[in-house]
């Protein structure tokens, strides 16, 4: 790509992200179809290669429309008035002391949910396959799928609709694709609630950094809780884990506010007013 063609980034409708992401979704089916008996073959694990495929399909199509686009990958992450170091020390710490919390809020949701909707056989599978398919699956998980979806969905998705659409609207808009992209009702709850959060950290910075750290933290979370107590629910959990996760999540939010939306345009990382 030549760094100094302009950015021709085109706005999006909501209609063509909903179309981008079935796009994404017929490439993974079609890589599924090529490569996952190879892979099962070679002694991958069926979580692991499903992991896999989706990862490359979204890297495929995103390669794709950042190409069209003309936008280079610099500008792609973070363009915003401060620099890489100072968001990352800045949201860093009080993004990740959220994390505990969101995912135990995500529990209670969940509880609910499969009250209405129990889990099927292979929802439950999938689950113990998550953390069964080695050092692979766990980078795929909270590294590697973090910045692809990340550079997918914010990055290309909500950059284009923010050309479109106003700024409430295109996070909406946003986190709703981001959700259904998922596939499931379960995943999409949280996928639709972190999306909300993650398009509002982009709007705010223009940094595709703050997002990909929320996403790889809650990734990581969900990979370790998985294989600490895949059969326990937020409403288990032990009374001093959630004395420890809400004061903690508290204090990160406040942190984001005073940073971010509070006095507003005093954040050191915003990236505009």
């Amino acid at each position: 790509m030549n760094p100094n063609r302009p950015d021709q980034t085109r706005p999006i409708t909501f209609q063509w992200a909903l179309a981008l992401t079935f796009v994404a979704w017929f490439v993974e089916v079609i890589l599924t179809m090529l490569l996952r008996p190879a892979l099962l073959r070679n002694g991958m694990q069926p979580m692991a290669a499903a992991s896999l495929i989706r990862v490359a399909c979204y890297g495929l199509v995103f390669s794709t429309l950042l190409h069209a686009s003309g936008l280079s990958y610099r500008k792609l992450f973070h363009e915003g008035g401060a620099s890489v170091a100072a968001t990352l020390g800045l949201l860093g710490p009080p993004i990740l002391l959220m994390v505990p919390l969101i995912l135990l809020l995500d529990g209670l949701a969940m509880v609910g949910i499969e009250a209405l909707l129990p889990f099927s056989a292979d929802d439950a599978r999938m689950i113990t396959q998550m953390t069964s398919g080695g050092i692979g699956i766990w980078v795929l998980v909270c590294v590697i799928a973090p910045f692809v979806e990340e550079m997918f969905f914010r990055g290309i998705l909500l950059r284009g609709m923010l050309g479109r659409y106003a700024r409430a609207d295109a996070t909406v808009y946003s986190a709703f694709v981001f959700g259904v992209a998922h596939l499931n009702i379960y995943q999409f709850v949280i996928a639709f609630a972190i999306g909300l959060f993650a398009a509002a950290l982009y709007c705010r910075t223009r940094s595709l950094w703050p997002g990909i750290v929320l996403h790889a933290g809650l990734n990581t979370g969900v990979m370790i809780s998985a294989a600490m107590a895949p059969d326990s629910t937020a409403l288990e959990a032990p009374l001093s884990v959630w004395a420890l996760a809400v004061p903690l999540g508290l204090a990160g939010a406040w942190m984001l506010r005073r940073l971010l939306w509070y006095p507003r345009g005093a954040g050191a990382a915003e990236g505009q007013s």
